[in-house]
């Protein structure tokens, strides 16, 4: 089978163009301005010219929105894993892990009244400073 010329209209930065593209088929000759110019860049079907007294520019002469305008594909997301089931707690587990947040708990207010007295303090001193009582 040999090249055909086919007429192509092309969807570029909003403007219709007709073209004349050289191709095998029509899906040949579709497959090439959509890998030159990007997907859904055809406004119709390529049709077949019979007759060479059509002066269409040809493909070859428009240039292209960039120089390659197929994106790949992002990944698909991995898949989400399996939630495994948590064994249950023995008693004796449950108290020392309830020990243990306790204790965690317990360091956090020490921390947080022992900030709450500096500020007291230092408040006091900025009010006598400042010719208060």
């Amino acid at each position: 089978m040999g090249m055909n010329k086919y007429l192509v209209t092309l969807s570029l930065k909003g403007q219709l163009i007709k073209t004349a593209v050289f191709a095998d088929s029509s899906t040949h000759a579709r497959l090439i301005c959509e890998y030159q110019f990007g997907l859904g860049c055809l406004n119709g079907a390529p049709t077949q010219l019979s007759s060479e007294g059509h002066d269409y520019p040809l493909l070859d002469e428009l240039t292209p929105a960039s120089t390659h305008t197929i994106k790949p594909r992002s990944p698909k997301p991995p898949r989400a894993a399996t939630i495994k089931p948590v064994k249950p707690q023995s008693p004796e587990q449950m108290r020392v892990t309830q020990l243990k947040a306790d204790v965690d708990r317990q360091k956090d207010a020490l921390k947080r009244e022992r900030e709450n007295q500096k500020r007291q303090k230092e408040a006091e001193h900025r009010w006598r400073d400042l010719g208060g009582i």
